[in-house]
């Protein structure tokens, strides 16, 4: 069950949702109490708005509901402690010991942190019509795009970085849908959120099956392209490179806060440069900035200092945040991705070889092409998000 309430007033929703029989009339700290909200009905408003996140914090003996919506947390309702109750143990009940479980075909993260008031609970979403997005809608540029699918038509090794929570894994399933597009025989070492990518083979890790025994048996699989969602060790980043080395291509998130920290975290797994060098395709890092509601937008002149910091003229026109039917007042509509890419060219290759160090490898690779901070700043100029975003994105 979920609430139908698209583009309604703050009070018309109030109203829905009490006729709806989720909240009672109460006006109280945290909002409306959640009456009848079930562990199904919350996933279900949380998917409809797009969430990212929602978080369950306790407070006295219930808990607010918050959801996490283009950036910004709003509130859903309050809980009483029965209803506190129950929830937490339809979670404890569907997650186990695994701290995730599916619904709807979508895999659900689950974080649980002791505090004085209790178990503050916050539930990770796969959101669909991310993952089904087309890789210009994620935010890739024209420039970008010429770059990528060279490097996607030929074996070798695709490395998406960026920190936790950056997108790196909507990216990943962007990557290998495009590719099965193209009638390939693909295999997802890790299991990928979201529903299943037709074309795709998810391998069943778990139990006695690491990833890096997945990635040994997908190397023998006739395979086109492999997909890893994490290389989080010296193994699996060996057998990626041996993989790309056999011919297949190997696309593959790595944690790390920019495009130079990705070929940085291959050479302490100890990948050798000569390997790297000769499998690395193209590393493309990612960030995510909260994306403007185009309906109510405000254009502004830019405050000195923020003008200062991302290099704008004084009094430069940008956009902040207004508030709307269309964004729930929010002012944003959803997130966007702050790409930047290496692409491997015979000099980078050489440099690579070479064992270059990170400074020339950067100076050398963003000479022509945006990093991730002067790709935010073009956002803020487009009007896409805010400059105190872009400000973030470039300080790292």
């Amino acid at each position: 069950m979920s609430l139908d309430l698209e583009g309604v007033t703050a009070e018309s929703t109030r109203r829905a949702a009490t006729d709806a029989g989720l909240v009672s009339p109460i006006d109280a700290p945290g909002g409306d109490e959640l009456r009848n909200l079930t562990l199904e009905t919350l996933l279900a408003e949380a998917a409809r708005r797009e969430a990212s996140h929602v978080h369950v914090e306790p407070v006295g003996r219930g808990a607010v509901v918050r959801l996490r919506i283009g950036g910004g947390l709003a509130v859903l309702g309050r809980l009483t402690a029965d209803r506190l109750r129950a929830i937490s143990a339809e979670i404890d009940a569907r997650a186990g010991a695994d701290a995730r479980f599916c619904e709807g075909g979508a895999t659900i993260g689950v974080s649980r942190l002791a505090t004085r008031d209790g178990a503050r609970i916050v539930l990770q979403l796969a959101v669909q019509e991310r993952t089904q997005a087309a890789l210009e809608e994620l935010g890739m540029r024209p420039q970008l795009l010429a770059a990528l699918r060279p490097a996607l038509n030929r074996g070798g090794l695709v490395l998406l970085a960026g920190a936790s929570g950056s997108g790196t894994t909507t990216t990943l399933r962007a990557l290998l849908r495009h590719l099965a597009e193209g009638n390939r025989t693909l295999v997802a070492i890790e299991p990928l959120p979201g529903p299943r990518i037709d074309g795709v083979a998810q391998a069943a890790i778990g139990g006695a099956l690491r990833a890096a025994d997945a990635l040994r048996q997908a190397r023998l699989q006739d395979c086109d392209g492999i997909g890893i969602d994490g290389i989080a060790d010296r193994e699996t980043a060996a057998l990626a490179v041996e993989a790309a080395q056999d011919g297949m291509l190997v696309v593959a998130t790595v944690a790390a806060a920019d495009a130079v920290g990705a070929i940085r975290r291959m050479r302490e797994w100890r990948v050798g440069p000569f390997a790297l060098a000769s499998t690395l395709n193209l590393v493309l890092a990612q960030r995510l900035v909260r994306r403007l509601c185009p309906q109510c937008r405000i254009p502004v002149q830019a405050d000195g200092s923020v003008s200062a910091l991302l290099g704008f003229d004084p009094g430069a026109i940008v956009y902040s945040a207004g508030g709307c039917g269309a964004c729930d007042g929010t002012g944003h509509a959803g997130e966007i991705a702050v790409f930047e890419a290496i692409d491997v060219d015979p000099a980078l290759r050489r440099l690579l070889n070479d064992s270059g160090d990170e400074a020339i490898l950067s100076r050398h690779a963003f000479v022509s092409a945006p990093n991730l901070g002067s790709a935010a700043r073009a956002l803020v100029r487009a009007g896409v998000t805010t400059p105190e975003e872009a400000v973030r994105v470039s300080r790292g």
